[in-house]
Parts: structure tokens; C-alpha cells; sequence
């Protein structure tokens, strides 16, 4: 396996045989990100007792769930690639990572940790290898509804074995969408109620989910037409986001930018419904960026 840190910044500079190495690791990608899932499934609400939930802010938890999900995943990533750096959401060996970092891994080990511990089964594992700050592999699992989504860049989206596409409608009035409310609820200060109410009534209907990595994954199989949430961190979004580009949807920032990795406001779904996404944004003027 090469090392994370070769001096090319660019996948597509890699020879043939240095990028088949990378795409090649999907295959065991999925088996991690199931297994994952297992451990989730065995800690879930209901079938065991004494869930250990800590607090890293007002809302936002932490359980023993995420952290044997996280811990079974860094380490059979390490074994895969011992040289590619891992960003994750409870604990990381590349906390200065950047969009000029080569090879990394990019995890969340249960995203959805809220709806886990009230028993709500809307949650999911992700995991994505980026290169040069582009994700180029992606596994979204869903461990109650055994689905899993995975990718590799150009080589198009699966769910749960077949190949899959972003919705084709056209119209917001028949579009299903998705959003999600970050846990400080900045949305509140800067226009986010309102872009939903203007979306409320112009789509079909809107859903909130709980778990962004999994509403990803559902408009890279047209489940959802578009969707948009602002204050997001990379693994709520690199797997998911390599979903929907290869399932032929478009990803930007709330701009029409490509900073949605880093500048933690996305926007994404077949391209016109994510055009028209963007052009409700625009008419609200939300913020953007470090501040969205």
C-alpha cells in the first residue's frame, strides 16, 4: 500500500496501478463498516441494559456504543493501511488535517448517536478514504435496516449490491427532501427556519432524519431528491458526499462552492433540485462557511 504521504496532491496524478491499490480496499471497507455495525446492533436499546451516555455539549452525546464502533474501525483501518492518518469523530491521530492532506481516513464511528439512545434505529456507520481533501472511497451502513451504500470514485454507487442513481425529478413540488439542525441550533440566528419554511411549502415534503451520513446516502439512491444542513463536520459528510457524485447527483457548500468538506454547509442532490436548493439559499442569505 502506498504511503499517505507520497508527494502528489492529486489522485488522478497517481499511476493506474498506485490508484488500484487505494479503490482496491472498498471490498474490505464494507466488512469493517458491517462489522462496526454489529457492534452497534449488540448495544442498541432493548437488547442490552445500562447504556453509558456522556455529554460533549448541551445536546450532543457520546455513548460506549460510539467509542467499540470507533475502536474496532481505527484499528482494522491501521492494520489496512498503517501509514494513512485517520480523522474521526471521538478520537484522531490527524487533528491538523486540511484539504492539502494526502491519504486519510474519514470516520464516524455511529452517526446518529441521539436517535441510538432513545432507541430510534435512524442511525448508521461511515467511513470514507479522501485523497488530497477528495473522497475517493465511501460505506454508509445502516445496521437495523441492513442496507449498506458504498463507492469508489468512478466506478459509480451501490446499495446493498446493485447499482443505484440520484432521483430524476425536477420539481420541488414533487421532491422529497432532507435537512437536519446542528446542536447549537445556530440556524436559529441566521435565517435556517425560514429557508425550511420556504422549502415546507414549496416540496412535497421534508424529513429530518438524525443522522446526515444516512440522509446522504438515501439521495444517492434517489430517496431523496436534495439536501441541505449547515454546521457539519467532515465525517458527517465524505462518505456520503462520494455517494451522491458518483450516483450522478452534485455536492457543493451553500455558495455552489467546493468547500462542503471543510466549510461545514452542504447542499446536495440531482442537479436541478440542488440548483433550486441554491437558489432558495440565495434568497435567504444565509451565511456561509466557518460561520454557517
Amino acid at each position: 500500500m502506498s504511503d499517505g504521504t507520497a508527494d502528489a496532491r492529486s489522485f488522478h496524478t497517481l499511476s493506474p496501478s498506485q490508484q488500484q491499490e487505494f479503490l482496491g480496499l472498498l471490498p474490505a471497507l464494507i466488512v469493517i463498516a458491517e462489522r462496526a455495525g454489529d457492534e452497534l446492533k449488540e448495544r442498541f436499546p432493548g437488547r442490552t441494559d445500562g447504556l453509558e451516555v456522556k455529554f460533549k455539549g448541551e445536546r450532543d452525546l457520546v455513548t460506549a456504543a460510539d467509542l467499540a464502533s470507533e475502536s474496532l474501525i481505527l484499528e482494522r483501518l491501521a492494520t489496512l493501511t498503517p501509514h494513512v492518518p485517520i480523522l474521526s469523530e471521538e478520537r484522531s491521530d490527524a487533528a491538523q488535517t486540511t484539504e492539502s492532506t494526502e491519504a486519510l481516513w474519514i470516520v464516524d464511528p455511529l452517526d446518529g448517536t441521539t436517535n441510538f439512545t432513545h432507541g430510534y434505529p435512524l442511525y448508521s456507520v461511515s467511513i470514507a478514504l479522501t485523497f488530497g481533501g477528495e473522497p475517493i472511497l465511501a460505506v454508509v451502513h445502516a445496521p437495523e435496516f441492513g442496507e449498506t451504500w458504498s463507492a469508489a470514485l468512478g466506478r459509480g454507487t451501490v446499495r446493498n449490491g446493485r447499482n443505484c442513481s440520484v432521483s430524476g425529478e425536477p420539481k420541488l413540488l414533487n421532491a422529497l427532501l432532507a435537512t437536519g439542525f446542528s446542536y447549537g441550533r445556530i440556524e436559529l440566528e441566521s435565517g435556517g427556519l425560514e429557508l425550511f419554511a420556504d422549502l415546507l411549502q414549496t416540496a412535497r415534503e421534508i424529513r429530518r432524519g438524525g443522522s446526515a451520513c444516512l440522509d446522504l446516502a438515501y439521495v444517492s439512491s434517489g430517496v431523496f431528491a436534495g439536501f441541505w444542513e449547515a454546521d457539519l463536520k467532515p465525517h458527517d459528510v465524505a462518505a456520503g458526499a462520494l455517494l451522491i457524485r458518483e450516483a450522478g447527483g452534485v455536492v457543493t457548500d451553500y455558495s455552489g462552492q467546493d468547500q462542503w468538506l471543510y466549510g461545514r454547509s452542504i447542499v446536495a442532490g440531482n442537479p436541478t433540485i440542488h440548483r433550486l436548493l441554491l437558489d432558495a439559499i440565495a434568497r435567504r442569505d444565509l451565511d456561509v462557511g466557518e460561520s454557517a
